[in-house]
């Protein structure tokens, strides 16, 4: 029996492309530094957050209502 591929989530960077969302315009709606925004978008680990932040400033922008959940992201695991 062949089983089928688990449905991928989308990245945000899949999903900035697809609304065509720039990087300077989710860094600002999102008020977080460039550099960190980039992080997320090439795959580094953020802190949940910092992701929630940008989900934030990109569902305002794209009149979405994606979750940290609903997309595929690097979490940093939690020091204790």
């Amino acid at each position: 029996m062949r089983m089928e591929p688990a449905e991928q989530k989308l990245t945000l960077r899949a999903l900035c492309l697809k609304h065509r969302i720039a990087l300077l315009t989710l860094a600002r709606a999102s008020n977080m530094h460039p550099l960190l925004v980039w992080d997320m978008l090439v795959g580094n680990a953020v802190s949940r957050e910092m992701a929630h932040m940008l989900l934030c400033g990109f569902n305002e922008l794209a009149g979405t209502t994606y979750m940290v959940d609903d997309i595929q992201v690097v979490l940093e695991k939690k020091r204790d």
